[in-house]
């Protein structure tokens, strides 16, 4: 039953992001403010820019990142964080949104991006909060993994694993403060339960959608652009960029459209179910039954 969901979802949601194109709208004003921070890392050695950008990165990230050619590694380096800010200040609010949007398909609304933001249905402080604790629990893990593991294939695979099961368990945070209009304390506890109820349908469904940037991720490692920019241009880090950028928004759409698309489909299976076990039950109290038998004298 849970296969069938997964195949289900991934088809249809497939059809929604081509009959209804505006489902892209929040992702891409996600993107285009990730895209904006990455502009602001490239154009801090230049003046005037780089009497503002240039001490903090001086700082953190030392005086190499400022010159040619290891600046455009660094661009390359640096959107692990740039992701990170971009989703805190406008990614999670967006998140919400498509959310919204959703709903709106499944209940026979009309799709409207103007909608969902007038209805207020997303807090702001809430999303934020809630990704947030995905994010840290994420980022935590993977970092002791990373820490306490050798360098081994084994534990790549093992990390690779752990990093899929942690977003299967925290990819309903969202759609159930959304959705339920819980709490944040309250939408943990639904989305992590929703994730344990329907565990092989959110994992099958988590795992096809994440797997290309999972593979990007490990044969662009940061080691090896650095290795392509030495022997061949060193403008090849800003294709990866490029590529990078592009790959988490289409990663980052589907998979949230396909998660909350996934949550309706939940409950119409059960509502399916329910309809199904009251129909055998009133079938079984009208059938005829055969009269009790009477002793002879």
């Amino acid at each position: 039953m849970q296969g069938w969901m997964w195949w289900r979802t991934c088809t249809q949601t497939a059809r929604l992001f081509g009959s209804h194109r505006r489902l892209f709208l929040p992702f891409v004003v996600a993107a285009f403010v990730e895209l904006l921070l990455i502009g602001g890392l490239w154009l801090a050695p230049h003046p005037p820019f780089a009497k503002v950008l240039a001490p903090p990165i001086r700082y953190f990230f030392g005086d190499q990142a400022l010159h040619y050619p290891w600046h455009l590694w660094f661009l390359y380096h640096a959107m692990q964080h740039t992701s990170v800010v971009a989703s805190t200040l406008v990614g999670a609010f967006m998140t919400g949104m498509a959310c919204v949007m959703v709903r709106q398909l499944h209940e026979g609304q009309v799709l409207s991006f103007r909608a969902a933001l007038a209805g207020r249905q997303v807090r702001y402080g809430r999303v934020v909060l809630l990704w947030l604790i995905a994010w840290a629990a994420t980022h935590g893990t993977m970092s002791l993994m990373a820490h306490t593991m050798r360098p081994t294939g084994a534990a790549a695979w093992i990390q690779v694993g752990a990093l899929l099961i942690l977003q299967a368990l925290f990819v309903y945070l969202i759609p159930a403060a959304v959705f339920n209009g819980a709490a944040w304390w309250k939408a943990v506890l639904q989305g992590v339960r929703e994730a344990l109820r329907h565990p092989l349908s959110t994992l099958l469904l988590v795992g096809l959608v994440m797997s290309p940037l999972v593979v990007f991720s490990v044969v662009c490692r940061e080691a090896r652009v650095a290795q392509w920019m030495a022997r061949f241009e060193p403008e090849l880090a800003l294709v990866v960029v490029g590529a990078r950028w592009l790959l988490s928004l289409l990663t980052d759409a589907v998979l949230t459209v396909a998660a909350a698309h996934l949550w309706w489909l939940h409950r119409a299976g059960e509502a399916v179910k329910s309809v199904t076990s009251d129909k055998r039950q009133a079938t079984r109290a009208t059938e005829p039954r055969p009269p009790p038998l009477t002793p002879r004298p």
